[in-house]
């Protein structure tokens, strides 16, 4: 937005405040000059000392913010001396008493502790050198000297003191939800690299795997090339079936994983076909599982298999330890195309966040959905490819 956009407060607070103090100097100072020229019977020397004084306060106006003592001297001064031109200057003149608001206001913002009690002291001294120069002794009482201390100078500066403190809280708050976001991302950053080493061994595993069956494979298709032809080929078409899944899963290694990663050398990691087993163990470990399985169970990519059973392991894990779950139920559903794998409990849905398996799911083309159930409780759904294709 340029500045001939912005509203007239917005330009007016975008200045320097040295800047600004001098402009508020000089609008005090043409209002009370108002003031005293048009609507006061001042005259000769009166009508002279009444513009100096106002012209004092006017100065206590620019000083407020880098001498807050010499402002309010100035400013209250400027006050108690016009007193001494009676009603003629105190009666006729409203503009610099709003000063004497301004700077007392801005002492409470700059100053604090032993300095701000000074301040309010030498304000309050003023006001009464004031209250004992006017000429109607009714009004220098004890009473009019309380009202005029607490409202021209205690509250002023009061309420400057909560305007600064509240601007601190919201610093420290902010502050706070800066350090909370960059907590988040940087535990969200260490799940992701952790997953990624994860993914890292595991493909290396898959891959490894698929290289040695190659080099098996291929050896006895050379043996049996002269002798069985037919054998050989059979042989042959499973190097390449087993050498494209490696390539697939090398090309997502090396897309996932950045340059920098260590290799790793993890064991081999189970399948879906391990899943029963894994119900069992969340079953010892005190959460029941109900699983099912529908369609046809067939063979799945080495890096889908394990992909859908880590699904099902963090899943049940984060039911049993984050969300308290009382009992949970796992879904495996072979299709024609893809496998779905669905996990449901019935535990709190607060804290889950599935920041690695979303990552994972991704790699291999599929999708996770993650929902809180209406009734109470947590499921987390994955659709799966069931071939995976260069």
């Amino acid at each position: 937005m340029d500045s001939a956009s912005r509203s007239p407060l917005a330009r007016l607070r975008a200045l320097p405040p040295r800047r600004l103090d001098a402009l508020i100097a000089l609008v005090v100072a043409g209002e009370a000059w108002l003031e005293v020229l048009v609507w006061s019977p001042l005259a000769g020397a009166d009508l002279a000392l009444g513009l100096a004084f106002v012209t004092l306060m006017a100065v206590g106006c620019l000083l407020r913010r880098v001498a807050p003592f010499a402002a309010i001297t100035l400013s209250l001064g400027g006050l108690v001396l016009g007193d001494l031109l009676g009603t003629g200057f105190t009666e006729h003149t409203a503009g610099p008493f709003f000063s004497v608001l301004l700077v007392t206001y801005t002492a409470g913002t700059r100053l604090e502790g032993r300095r701000l009690a000074a301040a309010f002291v030498l304000g309050a001294a003023l006001l009464l050198a004031s209250l004992l120069l006017v000429r109607t002794p009714a009004d220098a009482g004890i009473p009019n000297l309380i009202f005029s201390t607490t409202f021209a100078v205690g509250a002023p500066m009061l309420f400057g003191q909560l305007m600064v403190n509240r601007a601190r809280l919201n610093r420290a708050l902010k502050e706070k939800a800066g350090r909370a976001e960059a907590e988040r991302v940087e535990r969200a950053r260490s799940a992701a690299l952790e997953e990624r080493t994860r993914i890292a061994g595991e493909l290396h595993d898959v891959v490894a795997h698929a290289l040695t069956a190659m080099t098996v494979q291929a050896s006895g298709a050379r043996r049996l090339a002269e002798r069985d032809p037919d054998r050989a080929r059979d042989a042959f078409a499973t190097v390449e079936h087993t050498g494209r899944e490696a390539l697939t899963e090398l090309r997502r290694l090396l897309g996932v994983l950045r340059t920098e990663d260590e290799e790793l050398a993890l064991a081999p990691q189970p399948s879906l076909a391990h899943v029963g087993a894994l119900a069992r163990r969340a079953e010892a470990a005190g959460l029941p599982v109900a699983l099912s399985v529908t369609g046809e169970v067939r063979g799945l990519p080495a890096g889908v298999d394990l992909t859908a059973y880590r699904l099902v392991q963090e899943a049940l894990g984060g039911a049993r330890d984050v969300g308290r779950a009382g009992r949970a139920e796992v879904s495996i559903a072979y299709g024609a195309e893809d496998v779905r794998v669905d996990v449901a409990d019935d535990g709190s849905p607060h804290g889950r966040r599935p920041l690695g398996m979303r990552e994972r799911v991704a790699i291999y083309g599929g999708e996770l959905t993650t929902v809180p159930l209406a009734g109470g409780g947590w499921r987390v759904s994955a659709r799966l490819p069931a071939e995976v294709v260069l």
